[in-house]
Formats: structure tokens, sequence, C-alpha cells
């Protein structure tokens, strides 16, 4: 891609004609400036052979290093790789060829060299490809092996090159261009290489001659510059186009843009035109750049133009991330850019670096060099945010705009960075005490660049060194641009710089403060900034604060050490007539009643600091020009007639000395001393009152004493609250929704002798009774000498009014409180006379007491049954508690499950056997017609065997055979009939009948017999109690009245009570229950619910509690 020297290759064909040797270039002038920029390198690396010299030319970064490329005549070393040198012409020149790659770290990972035994080649370019392939370009003469592939050139002057190496250091192949034989020098030669991103590689160089690119010819007369197109996978010519016009051209660097369009740097002698695009060199060569088409159509040609005798020559170009060109060089004398940029050099010849718009404009151009040597620009690189690093090789001191460098002897290597706008940055050097030889640059990926070149002697750089081992060794030195960043150009690196964006190389900073002075507001940090007011940014004193003890006049300068004039009055200190701690007097103006009021002899404007001389600085007071004695308000310092330290001015009783200072009058009399006037105070001798917007006396201020809870609302309350209405007068105030009778509120407003309710129920906690006096002292109320609706129950809520006991506990409504109410949850009766449990109104004997609850209540019931005795009651046998009614009156009680129960209530019977009882017996034998099989024999009531004869054996017609049915004749046994046999059967069918009549009679006696036998076990359990039955709700026991506890009072303080206790009626004892209810359930036992809340059941002989 780079050409390092057109003119020095040209000369070097001509010399492989005749084989001459070549000479060391001329050691330049030593100097003795001193470089800034001396970064500790990224790498420093040498490889070489202790036999000889060893040429670069060529560096290319990779993904992971570098690859580098150049030229020996000696075998060489690179790390565990060795190379021999065979060409038959090392004894004259660098004959054979190399490529070799090293990572990052300095580690070589191949190295390759070309079999050139019977030949010999020369590397002039080099570029890589996105994939990492490798292509070198040069010329080659005789017979050389890239690998298995033999190229060869017998021409006698050599002719173009190129191979590929793939990324692993292996030759993939390699292609060789053919001139014909001559003997007037015609050749070709590769002196540029660039791949394309459509995967060719475009080769730029020099032809002359006849020569065939690879089935494509070129016949040219003098030198004139090719572009060619070939595949990249297999070196296959695409296509190839020359260039030129009257004189020699020379091809250069060739780069390819975005589009495709490739750009070409070549140099030209005489006229250069192509395809109607032209440029006219009148110097002894100029810089041509070539726009060519993708498929080699020349687009424009821009010229680099020299002046007559001058010359200008490209080392290198390349198209930029916005696809514009900057191409580098070496000119001597002056270089017309165009677009008005023009260059001239210091003399011997100065290095160039210029930038064309994509349209072939000029942008900028730049050059770097010194008088006494000669500099170039061998090589140009773009960083990612669009700056330039160059390199190249300086022979003295050189200056690149505002930077110099030196060398350290003889020839040096250099890398340098641009701006986007050709700006110089930074420049530094590499070399030893001899001549060291600059080749190639590159940028890898992070923008580090590395130089390639070649070194003899030692090299120091930082804290690494390298020596060669004998004659030129190769060197590769990487370095980090941001070591070098120097952004204002100043010299100093921007990592160290103290203003990184002002140029300022000697790095003042007087406060200390990390800030240099070219960019610290405050260089003194006075708190003045330097350029508004400080008249002594850097007078000596530092990191101090002006202020008016620091600096009087606040001019910046410090009054102890900076200031002659402290008061900036325009006379010295030392002179000044006014003595102050800030500034000694001075005598520069006449005192007088204008200027200074009060004859001290200071300037008012700006000497005297109370011109009045009241004793008053003039910055507090506010008549300053007016001799006054005020101390308080707004106005200090001004005249007060009253001496009460308020200014006439603001004081509202000028002549009456006071210390008032609300309402609207300041400095009036005010007895209290709470800031109100006494005209204006109602509470004059009272300081926390002064208003009383409702003229009740007491005062609006609800944190003064008795404030007035009623604000607007004129009131004589003194004991809940102050100053609210009080209808009745007794000390407490009416409630209202602020205010209720919970807060304290009097619960009676129209009553004076009652303000309390603790119970809520409308009768007063006080009391006029003198009988209560010995009542619980903890009870809400106090003695009142005729106090109404005084409540007996004060602390429970209550509606009783009977009999004056007001205010208790009254359930059911009746008037008469609970402990006096016999019957407290019946409103309709409270009295029991006879003491029974059954109230007056219901009790039917209300004078007797009785037991008595079915058919009277409360009346006399010897059995305990609930049926009344017959004197008043209804009860049949007053003696049985389990009978008590006869319906068909004959001597057996209704009540089944009683003693004795009627089989028959509702016919009079006298029937008594077989457990039928009180049923009709019309013979009189005790058996009721019902189950007597002899109805009106009373002789004979049963039949076992139906038969008609009675089973009684004493009776009418007594049943011989009692379990087998007869006939008459047999009195009741089976008729028995002789057969001729002398066999009996019986008549009626046999004894099968017989028999089943029988089962069937014993199986219904069996079952009545059962029921009878569960009647009796039932009855015969004894005192056993029988399962509880379900009922749908327990009777409620009426309790008596009791008192509760006293509540902790919380209404308002009242006036110390006398303790009373409340004498209440004598309570009525509690009568014996009686029956609520009784029942029978299902299993026939009898159950009672009486009135205390209990439950009874018969047992048969007594009622048992459950």
């Amino acid at each position: 891609m780079r050409n390092r020297s057109v003119l020095s290759l040209s000369i070097l064909v001509l010399l492989l004609g005749s084989l001459v040797p070549v000479t060391n270039i001329s050691v330049l002038e030593d100097s003795e400036r001193t470089l800034f920029a001396d970064s500790e390198p990224e790498m420093l690396v040498q490889a070489g052979t202790s036999t000889g010299h060893v040429n670069g030319s060529q560096i290319e970064a990779t993904p992971n290093g570098w690859v580098i490329s150049g030229d020996t005549r000696n075998s060489l070393t690179f790390g565990a790789f060795q190379l021999q040198a065979t060409s038959v012409y090392n004894n004259q020149l660098d004959a054979d060829s190399y490529v070799a790659s090293i990572d990052s770290q300095g580690n070589w990972l191949w190295a390759i060299m070309p079999d050139a035994t019977q030949g010999l080649t020369l590397v002039t370019s080099m570029t890589s490809s996105i994939g990492g392939d490798i292509f070198i370009g040069g010329l080659i003469f005789g017979d050389v092996n890239f690998g298995s592939t033999l190229l060869s050139a017998q021409n006698g002057y050599g002719d173009g090159f190129i191979a590929k190496v793939g990324p692993g250091g292996q030759w993939m192949w390699a292609v060789a261009f053919d001139t014909a034989t001559n003997s007037v020098g015609n050749s070709s030669i590769v002196t540029g290489l660039a791949a394309s991103l459509s995967g060719d590689v475009i080769v730029s160089g020099t032809q002359k001659g006849y020569t065939d690119f690879g089935g494509i010819n070129a016949n040219n007369t003098d030198s004139e510059l090719f572009i060619a197109s070939l595949d990249a996978n297999s070196g296959i010519l695409n296509w190839v186009t020359t260039a030129g016009g009257i004189g020699d051209e020379e091809g250069g660097p060739v780069s390819v843009d975005s589009m495709g369009t490739i750009w070409q740097a070549g140099t030209t002698s005489g006229t250069f035109s192509a395809n109607g695009k032209s440029h006219q060199a009148v110097s002894q060569a100029d810089t041509v750049v070539i726009k060519w088409s993708a498929q080699g159509v020349v687009q424009d040609v821009i010229g680099l133009s020299s002046a007559a005798s001058e010359i200008n020559i490209p080392h290198d170009l390349i198209v930029t991330q916005t696809d514009d060109i900057v191409v580098s060089g070496v000119f001597l004398g002056s270089l017309d850019a165009g677009n008005q940029n023009t260059l001239s050099d210091k003399g011997n010849g100065d290095g160039y670096v210029v930038k064309l718009l994509k349209s072939g404009a000029s942008s900028w151009a730049t050059s770097a060099g010194g008088s006494s040597s000669l500099e170039r620009v061998y090589s140009i690189a773009e960083t990612s945010n669009g700056d330039f690093i160059a390199g190249g090789m300086i022979g003295g001191s050189a200056d690149f705009g505002i930077h110099v460098t030196n060398t350290n002897g003889g020839l040096d290597l250099y890398v340098a960075q641009l701006d986007s706008m050709g700006t110089w940055q930074w420049v530094e050097n590499l070399g030893g005490t001899a001549d060291d030889l600059f080749a190639d640059l590159a940028l890898n990926m992070t923008d580090k660049p590395a130089a390639l070149g070649s070194f003899q002697s030692t090299i120091n750089k930082g804290t690494q060194s390298v020596t060669s081992s004998g004659g030129l060794d190769l060197v590769i030195w990487s370095l980090d641009p941001i070591n070098n960043a120097d952004r204002d150009n100043d010299g100093v690196n921007d990592l160290t710089d103290n203003c990184p964006d002002d140029n300022n190389p000697l790095q003042y900073d007087s406060d200390l403060d990390g800030n240099g002075d070219e960019c610290d507001y405050d260089d003194d940090n006075d708190g003045i900034t330097d350029n508004s007011g400080d008249d002594c940014p850097r007078g000596g004193a530092w990191n101090w604060t002006s202020n008016s003890t620091t600096d009087f006049d606040n001019d910046g300068c410090k009054d102890s050490s900076e200031d002659d004039d402290d008061d900036n009055d325009g006379i010295d200190d030392d002179s000044d007539g006014c003595m102050s701690s800030y500034s000694p007097p001075r005598n520069w103006w006449v005192s007088d009643t204008s200027n200074d009021i009060d004859s001290d002899g200071c300037r008012d404007a700006d000497e005297d600091l109370d011109d009045d001389g009241d004793g008053y600085d003039d910055a507090a007071d506010d008549c300053n020009k007016i001799a006054g004695n005020s101390t308080l308000g707004a106005y200090q310092g001004c005249i007060d007639s009253d001496d009460d330290g308020w200014a006439d001015i603001e004081d509202t009783c000028p002549n009456s000395a006071g210390n008032s200072t609300l309402g609207g009058a300041i400095g009036c009399p005010d007895t209290d001393g709470d800031g109100w006037s006494d005209d204006d105070d109602a509470f004059d001798n009272d300081p926390t009152q002064w208003d009383d917007a409702d003229g009740d006396g007491y005062g609006d201020n609800q944190d003064g004493n008795t404030p007035d809870a009623c604000i607007n609302l004129e009131g004589t309350s003194v004991l809940d609250r102050y100053g609210c209405p009080d209808p009745d007068s007794d000390g407490y105030s009416s409630g209202d929704q602020d205010w209720t009778i919970e807060n304290g509120a009097d619960a009676f407003p129209l009553d004076e002798t009652q303000w309390s309710d603790w119970d809520e129920d409308g009768f007063g906690d006080n009391f006029g009774n003198l009988t209560w006096l010995d009542r619980n002292s903890n009870w809400p109320g106090e003695y009142y000498q005729y106090a109404r609706d005084q409540d007996a129950c004060p602390t429970l809520f209550g509606t009783s009014w009977q009999e004056d006991i007001l205010g208790c506990p009254d359930s059911d409504g009746d008037g008469w409180a609970n402990f006096m109410d016999g019957f407290p949850n019946d409103p309709d009766e409270y009295q029991d006379s006879d003491m029974d449990g059954v109230a007056d109104g219901a009790d039917d004997c209300p004078d007797v007491p009785g037991n008595s609850t079915n058919d009277i209540l409360g009346c006399p019931d010897f059995d305990g049954d609930g049926w009344g005795d017959p004197s008043l009651g209804s009860d049949w046998n007053p003696m049985d508690p389990t009978q008590w009614a006869n319906s068909d009156g004959d001597q057996y009680g209704d009540n089944p499950v009683g003693n004795n129960p009627d089989f028959c209530p509702d016919e009079a019977g006298y029937s008594f056997e077989g457990d039928v009882l009180g049923c009709v017996d019309t013979d009189g034998d005790g058996w009721a017609d019902i189950i007597d099989k002899f109805s009106t024999e009373p002789t004979q009531w049963n039949d076992s065997d139906e038969d008609g004869f009675g089973d009684n054996p004493n009776g009418r017609d007594a049943d011989k055979c009692p379990e087998v049915a007869g006939v008459a004749k047999e009195n009741g046994c089976e008729e028995v009939i002789v057969d001729s046999s002398g066999s009996s059967i019986l008549t009626y069918g046999g004894i099968g009948i017989g028999v089943l009549v029988v089962v069937i009679v014993i199986g219904l006696l069996i079952m009545r017999r059962m029921d009878s036998d569960e009647d009796d076990k039932i009855w015969s359990q004894g005192n056993t109690i029988p399962e509880m039955p379900n009922m749908n709700a327990m009777p409620v026991n009426q309790g008596l009245y009791s008192q509760h506890v006293q509540p902790q009072h919380t209404g308002p303080a009242l006036s110390s009570l006398p303790g009373n206790m409340e004498i209440a009626p004598q309570q009525v004892v509690s009568p014996e229950p009686t029956v609520v209810q009784q029942w029978t359930d299902a299993n026939g036992h009898t159950w009672r619910s009486m009135s205390d809340g209990s439950t009874l059941w018969w047992n048969g002989a007594d009622w048992q509690r459950t």
C-alpha cells in the first residue's frame, strides 16, 4: 500500500542493471534541542542478524499483532524462527526478502522467506485483507520460488510481482509481470497494493517497454504508471491500464474507498494526461493523485505543484472514513495543494501532509521539518476518531507546528499526530547515536501505532532498551497516543497538563490548586476573579480570602503584603491622613460640612464610617446625615425626642416614652409590656391579654390568662371555660358543636342548681338531700341546697321517677327503679304483697301466698301440682300432685301418667282390674266391659281359648279345658268322636286349628303385657334423672339491682364537694320461685320450668331439680 521512495526505487532499478552496490545515507547534523514527547513504549522489539544489515520495508496490523516485511542479505532470527538468505546477489544487494508475524506482546508467530537462490527479490509494498491474508509486492529478478510457485524475470532489469501469504504464514500464490528482454532499462515494478471490499487486489506501479500483465499487454516508450486488478483468491488478472504523458511518471501508493473508487498517487516530471484530465508539472517532479473507477477508468487528476527546480514526491496515500484522501510525502522548496493551501520548506526538504476532499478539492495542507536537515512523512494512518498518525524520518531538529523534536544522533524515526484539521498535536522520536532508518507505520484496532525501522547501536526508550546484534537490525516500536496527547499544543501531555485546553507550557499554578494559572479564573485564590477586579492576581499572596479585613478596598490586593494603598484613595498608606484599622490618614482633600458632616477629618464619601458622628456606623445608621440616638425599629441613629429608643419618624407617641410595638402604635406607654399600648390594650395590667372582642372581660389570646373560649360571644362562664354564654349563671357554659357535655358544658343550661349529668340520663348529679351526704365520695355531683331533679343513681343511666327516686335504672319503664320494682321487666307490675312471686295484679290470692300456676295464680296448692286447692282452685285431688282433674267424676284422675289414671276419662266407671281403671263395668266384677269377655256375668271375665266358657274355674260355666277350644256338651273341651276302629278325632278339623288360635291369643296377650311392662319399667326406675328435653330457650333469671363501681369523672374541675352517700329504699326480697311452664315429653316424663330459671322433673315421688 505504501511506497517508501519512488525515486530511490527507480535508482535501484538502474543499479540492478549494473549491480552497483548501494551506499549509506549520510548522517545529518545533530541538534541540541529537546524533545518533549518521550512516552513509555507499548512494545519495543528487535530482530536481525549479527552478520550484517537488515532493512525494514512494510508493516501491517493484524487482529492480534503485526506483520512486517523487508529485505536482507544475511540470515535472520525472529525468536525461534531462523531464515537463511541464499541469493547469489547478496554480496552486492539486500537481495532476499522476508515476511514475519509478531503478536502484541512481542512474541514472534512465524517467519517466511521466498527462495531467491537464483535471483533476487525486493519488497516495496504490502497490504492485508479483512480475512487476514497478506499481499506483498515489489520487484524480482531471475528465478524465485514462493513456496511451490516459481516466478522468473529474465529481462535484465527485473519485473513486478505480487504474492499472497495466508494468516498462518503459508505462500498461497504468486504472480509476476513479464517485460520483454531489452537493454534500455525497460521493466515493471509494483509500488503500491490495496485490498478492495469486493475481494480484489488493486496493484499500483511503474512500467516501461512491452509488458505482459497476465494476458493483457502494455507498451510504453517512457515510464508510465499503471493500475491493475487481480483476483485475491487466485492472483488472476481482472484488468490493467496505464496512464502518463509527456515525460516520465512513476506509480506510488494506492487505496480504495467505500464505493470501490481507486485513488492512486504518483509523480510526473512533465504533463500527465488521462481521459481528458491532466496536470502540468513545472518542477522536477510533482505529486499527482489519480481517481480511477472500479473498472480502471480515470475520473479525475489532482496535482500538487512545486516551482521550477523544486520537487515533491508522495510516500503514502490513504482514504479516510468519510472517503476523503490524505497523501503524505516530501517536498523541497514549496508546495501548492490548491485552494490556497501552500507550504514552504525550512531548508533541505520537509515532509508534507495534504488532505483532499472526495470531490478533489484541497481541504488543508501542513508540513514538518527543520532548516538543516531533510524530513519525510513516509506513512500516514487515520484513527477511529478522525485524527491522523504520521511516521517518518528526521535528520536533526525538526518543527511539527509548535512542537520541536531533535534526533539522538544521526537519523531518527519519529511518530507524530495531527488532528482532523491538520494541526500537529505531538511528535515523538526514536533512535540511538547512529543512523536509524524509518520504514513504515500502521495502526491497530485500538488506535495504537507501531513503527517499523532499522537501527544500529543501542536505543533507550522509557524503561526499555534494545541493542543491535551487528549492523542494522529491525526494530518495532509501538506506543499509546494518549501518553502524548496535547490538545492545547503547549508541549505538556494532557495526562499531566494542569490546563489541558489552554496553552501554558510553563504550567504555572500560583495557588497550587491543581488548575494552572492559564485556565484558573482566580490565580491567587482570593475570591476575586482575575479579570473582574483583581489588581494583584499574581502579586505574591496566595490562597487567602478578600474581605473587609484583609482587603479593605476589595481590589484583590492583600492589604498586609500586596497593597500599598489599602483604601484606594490614591495616596500610599504611610501618607494617608485618615487613620483607621484599615487605612492610615491621608491629606489630599479638605474637610467641610459638605464632605465631612461631623468634622472628624475623614471624608464621608469613602473614609468615614460614621458621617454624622452619632456613634452609629453609616452602614447601620438610617439617618447617617443627622445625629440621633434611636436604637429600635427600622430607623436607628435618628432623632429620638422622648429617649425611648424609637426614632421620632417612627414613634407614634414621640413625646411620651414607651415600648409598644403592636397594633400600629410604636413607642407609646405599655404598662404591662405586652407590646400593646395602654390606649389599645383592653387589659393594660395583664401582659398575656390585650384584646376582648366581645367585651365580656375575658381576653382573646388563647395562650394568655383566662382566655375567652367564645371570642365573639359575650359570656360569664368561669368553671368549664371562660367567657362563654351561661344563661343560668351557675358558672358552666352552655354547650355548642365544639364544646359538648362530654367536654364539660352545662348539662342543664337553664337550671342553676344542676350542671353535671355524668350518666346522661337527664337528671342532675347535684343533690339537696342532706341524708345523702355520706354517699360514695367518688360519685359525681355535690350538695346544693334546693337542687332540682337530683339523680338517685348518678353513675347509672336511669328513668325512674316513682316516689321521687329519679334517674335510676328502670328496665321495664314503669317509673319504679329496678331495686324497688319486684318485677323489673314487667311494666305493668312492681309489687307482690304476699311475697309468693306473683305480682298483685295477676295474683288470684294477692294476700295469701301460694304457688298455683295453672287454673289460678298465686293461690295455695298443697300438693304442688300447679292447681289451686279446692277452696279457691280446681284441684280434684289436692293431696296427689299427679292428679288434679276427674272429668267423669268416677274417682280416677284424668292424668294418664299420674297415680291411678282413668283409662276412660270421659266416661264414669269403676273398673279396677286388668290395669283398666275408671271404665264401665256392667256386671260389677271389677273388669271393664271393654276387656270383660263376659260383661254381664260377674263370675267370669276371661275366655282364653275363645270357646265361650270362662276361665274362672269357680265361676259359672267354667271351662274345663281353658287352653283348648271346646264344645258345650264337653264343658269347653274338644268333642270326641269314636270311629269304628275305636280311634277318636277332632270335631273341628284337628288339633292344628286349636294350636293356631292359642298362638294368636298368646301373642296378643304378650304384646299387651309388654306395653304394660314398659310402663311399669318407666316408673320403676326410681330417682334416676331422665335425659333432659330440648327447650327453645332457658327462662331468664330475674336478677336484682346492683350498683356499679363509679368510673373516673372526666368533667371539668368542680369546687370541693362534701362526701355524700345515696340513701336508697329497702330492696325487695326475692320470693320463692313459681312454676312458669309444665309439659310432658314423648317419653312420658313430666317437666317444669321455674321463675328462678331452674328446671324440675317428676320422678314419681317428688320434683327433682336438674
